[in-house]
């Protein structure tokens, strides 16, 4: 349970002024309907809604104490600060401070979420974890995350996400990993990052803020991340992992791919021993996860049997690659969650290996500024390469994708393109569709509208 603490002394961490009573509280909320016992709650402004509008539902909702960044006519304390987005980021950093045991950190341009699910599937049969929920990877989510830090967890597990420069370097400042890991460094939000060459120098910002004797975790099989390994600094402890070269602290061989089913041996600093993942599609960048957990949770204390027994209770996440069986040689994969160059062609490469007809639906990618076209472009020659029997694209950009491909069309309309699909499909006794784009698109909606016609 967390510990009380009065308002004086948040005033104090926050750096800001307390008007009215110097009462205690135990909770931190940021939204207006979720008030906890003795809770304060924190007025920030974010891209679509400013928390001060909510203040007089927050107090109705039980709100003891509000952190504004001006002075409210209430009748409860109020602490008034420059900003509430830092003073929120100061009071995770305070709670990250008095915790004792291990937080491992996450971040990478594709995977990382996977890699946190598998993880947290190891460590959380071992002892108590916490973890980085849903999408809760950016400068609200982490902090908030944060302040539930408690010494009765062992583990803090916590995904790392930045779409612009410095967003890591300021998240990856208040987690202050003892293990981190840049799982793979891909073109991904270049709107925000501007070029590769940010991305690498940003994501790579993780490394600045491990604590004395931490470990960083490099995938040497990401050229991208060999130029970081050069640049590390003697006194970090480094593992590294590949599928490619024997050499490296973990390491995948006898790897076998099948359609629900990937087995491969984990070679190891301890041994080796057998990894069983139950996983619809195979694909390599799984086994790529499974050993970024695996050196992950190593890091910290789990034995090969205890990374073997997490992997193998480890599901797929919805919205990444995740299954949804319709019948009997019939299947939808969801990877709706965010689209980038990288994740495309991945999720290109899976669906290519399924038997039966294979139909992709495809959103725009976004955030690549400048790049957009180009890269729309290149997905474009992979899926003219692959075996895929359909391409149905909506959206801007996604046109770049089909154009003069025979096998595709286009919609700008979600209710014309599930009609076309459906009559498609009736047809077909064994066929696979995978859904993706970028996040804005919102393409599990199609997922849901086939659905419903196939209820019918």
């Amino acid at each position: 349970m967390n510990e009380l603490i009065s308002l004086k002394k948040l005033s104090q961490i926050v750096n800001g002024k307390l008007i009215g009573n110097n009462i205690k509280i135990l909770n931190f909320s940021i939204d207006s309907k979720k008030i906890k016992q003795k809770c304060i709650f924190i007025a920030i402004c974010g891209n679509k809604f400013d928390g001060h509008f909510f203040i007089n539902d927050a107090i109705k909702n039980g709100a003891l104490a509000i952190l504004v960044h001006k002075y409210t006519n209430i009748n409860i304390p109020q602490i008034i600060v420059l900003d509430t987005t830092i003073g929120l980021a100061k009071l995770s950093l305070w709670k990250r401070i008095k915790f004792k045991h291990d937080v491992i950190g996450i971040t990478g341009s594709s995977g990382k979420t996977s890699v946190k699910e598998m993880t947290v599937s190891i460590l959380k049969n071992k002892n108590k974890t916490i973890f980085t929920e849903k999408n809760m990877n950016n400068h609200i989510g982490v902090p908030l995350t944060l302040l539930k830090l408690q010494n009765q967890y062992k583990y803090a597990v916590i995904e790392i996400g930045g779409n612009k420069i410095n967003d890591i370097s300021y998240i990856a400042n208040l987690v202050k990993p003892d293990v981190a890991l840049i799982n793979n460094i891909s073109e991904s939000h270049l709107e925000g990052f501007k070029s590769l060459k940010n991305i690498i120098k940003n994501k790579s910002d993780i490394f600045k803020y491990l604590k004395n004797k931490g470990i960083a975790i490099i995938n040497y099989d990401d050229k991208n991340q060999k130029k970081i390994l050069k640049k590390l600094s003697n006194d970090k402890n480094i593992f590294t992992f590949s599928l490619q070269n024997n050499k490296t602290d973990f390491f995948a061989k006898n790897i076998i791919i099948l359609p629900n089913k990937i087995k491969f041996l984990l070679i190891s600093p301890i041994g080796e021993i057998l990894i069983k993942l139950f996983l619809i599609g195979g694909g390599i960048h799984n086994i790529y996860n499974a050993l970024a957990s695996a050196a992950l949770s190593f890091s910290v204390g789990s034995t090969l049997e205890e990374i073997a027994i997490g992997l193998k209770n480890f599901k797929s996440i919805k919205g990444r690659m995740y299954p949804i069986i319709i019948g009997h040689n019939k299947l939808i994969i969801n990877d709706t969650y965010n689209a980038n160059p990288n994740s495309v062609s991945i999720a290109i490469n899976i669906l290519k290996n399924f038997p039966g007809k294979k139909i992709l639906v495809i959103g725009d990618m976004l955030e690549l500024g400048i790049y957009t076209i180009f890269y729309h472009k290149k997905i474009k020659k992979l899926i003219l390469k692959s075996n895929i029997d359909y391409i149905f694209s909506i959206g801007k950009y996604s046109y770049y994708f089909i154009k003069k491909n025979i096998k595709s069309q286009h919609f700008s309309n979600k209710n014309m393109l599930v009609n076309q699909l459906f009559l498609i499909i009736k047809n077909f006794n064994h066929y696979t569709i995978l859904f993706k784009g970028s996040r804005k698109n919102k393409i599990e909606i199609l997922i849901k509208m086939l659905l419903e016609k196939l209820k019918c």
